[in-house]
């Protein structure tokens, strides 16, 4: 019964995340669909129940969109500008420039395995967009094996679910955000964990 419960939530959160992204535009639609889709998904997981779907996510749509859409915003744009750099660089050909491919490659990797930590941290709690972004980077620095968990976990779904029209338009997007909120819950639980054993220990 529990399973059939899950089902249906994901599949009518996937059906909201979808119709709203469109609704929006794709452009002005998709991250804060996205930000209410992770926000119910958190309750849900939570154990919370704030009753009807819809008007929830209504709410939530409409509270997120403009956070979400200046996160969402900042996000493409360091995202097109890392393209045009590495593209830039790739061409080029010398020692100063073969340095500036690394960096950049480096900055490119923190840069993805920081993108899975922006919708969970977003509906988290109440955060500025500038405590959202410090908390990406920290999170996905300090916990770079699980980062890259969670980035192949998104691939692996996409991969299965693209064998799978039918599963992949109905389940795709909400499938992701029950994985990264997860992952997210669980690496919180094992930072307060650590913090609460250093206590102890320096008591």
């Amino acid at each position: 019964m529990k399973a059939c419960i899950w089902v249906y939530r994901l599949l009518y959160v996937n059906a909201l995340w979808m119709l709203f992204t469109l609704g929006g535009l794709i452009l002005f639609g998709f991250f804060p669909a996205a930000a209410a889709m992770f926000y119910l998904i958190r309750q849900w997981m939570d154990g919370t129940d704030d009753g009807p779907i819809f008007p929830m996510f209504v709410a939530k749509f409409k509270a997120y969109f403009i956070q979400a859409n200046l996160l969402g915003a900042i996000i493409l744009f360091a995202g097109i500008l890392l393209y045009v750099d590495l593209q830039f660089f790739f061409q080029a050909e010398s020692t100063i420039f073969a340095i500036f491919r690394y960096t950049l490659l480096t900055i490119t990797f923190v840069y993805l395995i920081m993108l899975p930590y922006l919708f969970p941290l977003l509906v988290e709690k109440k955060r500025t967009i500038k405590e959202v972004l410090r908390d990406m980077l920290f999170m996905s620095i300090t916990r770079i094996v699980q980062s890259a968990v969670m980035m192949i976990g998104c691939i692996t779904i996409f991969a299965a679910y693209s064998q799978l029209a039918g599963f992949f338009l109905f389940f795709f997007g909400s499938t992701v955000a029950l994985w990264l909120t997860w992952n997210v819950k669980h690496a919180h639980r094992n930072i307060l964990s650590k913090q609460k054993n250093s206590r102890m220990i320096n008591d």
